[in-house]
């Protein structure tokens, strides 16, 4: 079948087509599509290989199960940094193994420890600027993992895939220039339909043990900035939050298009202190991508 087509972001404001992205549902079709645009990508780029990162979380094991499924070239590595748990890492050494190759004749292998790199970063940094806090070295425990994936892309002739979905996309649960790459198969793909395209998946797979580990595990960004992903968005479940987004769309698009009653305009207000709300409100920059102004405008 023929690649997905490629889009763009949605505007924050687009509310018919982030209603449209949360309404699609798991299919065969649509595990099979993934695939074919990740291989037609690869082929019509002029590049040879895709680059990633594997945590041990459902996002990674799937996008690396799907490559490996599929015959895509792709160089993987577990990158444990400072708070990674041994089980983190263990789970995406596992997925490594079992669904990724390495670059032919050198000497490094799959599991690639950044913490004393980090740690050496984080203290040059507090020299200059003593106060930091979680979310901030966070953050810079990510760009440090992106650092050595751009490398090795730069090195093998390949650019580096994003595996963050639909709902870090909406709630900006991803760190500018330390998670998302180059190319994106999955972020307008619902977290819940994850789950379900990973476990038609594994039915496919020789090995599906780590996928299916992957699929079990309690979702965390592994920087120690809470104990679970969910816990920092503030929700029960991933359902929840594609709820709460579903619900405030459609009483945004009805404002948009005429006027909310009493109650609506009361519920709205509620689903905006609500977590995933709450940061998708806050994040529209980093939707946005560079801003670029445009030089043709400007008066002279």
């Amino acid at each position: 079948m023929a690649g997905l087509i490629r889009m763009e972001c949605p505007r924050d404001d687009d509310f018919d087509a982030w209603l449209e992205l949360l309404a699609i549902k798991p299919s065969e079709q649509l595990l099979d599509g993934l695939g074919d645009f990740l291989q037609d990508y690869l082929r019509s780029s002029g590049l040879k290989v895709y680059v990633m990162g594997l945590s041990g979380g459902i996002d990674s094991s799937f996008l690396a199960a799907l490559l490996h499924h599929r015959g895509i070239p792709y160089h993987g590595f577990c990158l444990p940094i400072d708070t990674t748990t041994p089980e983190e890492t263990q789970r995406g050494l596992s997925v490594a193994q079992a669904y990724a190759s390495l670059p032919q004749g050198l000497a490094y292998g799959h599991l690639q420890d950044f913490t004393a790199l980090y740690r050496q970063i984080s203290s040059t940094f507090a020299s200059v600027c003593p106060h930091s806090n979680p979310v901030a070295e966070g953050n810079l425990k990510a760009r440090t993992r992106m650092l050595f994936l751009y490398h090795m892309a730069q090195l093998h002739g390949g650019c580096v895939l994003s595996t963050d979905q639909l709902d870090e996309l909406l709630t900006g649960f991803w760190t500018l220039h330390g998670d998302v790459g180059d190319v994106s198969p999955i972020q307008l793909v619902p977290k819940s339909v994850e789950y379900d395209l990973a476990r038609m998946l594994c039915t496919r797979l020789a090995d599906p043990a780590p996928l299916q580990a992957a699929i079990e595990a309690v979702p965390t960004d592994g920087l120690g900035i809470s104990r679970s992903d969910l816990d920092q968005l503030e929700a029960e479940s991933y359902a929840q939050v594609e709820d709460f987004f579903r619900e405030y769309f459609l009483l945004r698009r009805k404002e948009r298009d005429g006027a909310l009653s009493p109650e609506e305009r009361k519920r709205r207000e509620a689903l905006e202190r609500t977590g995933p709300v709450r940061r998708f409100l806050l994040s529209g920059y980093k939707r946005g991508g560079a801003v670029l102004a445009d030089p043709r405008k400007v008066a002279l």
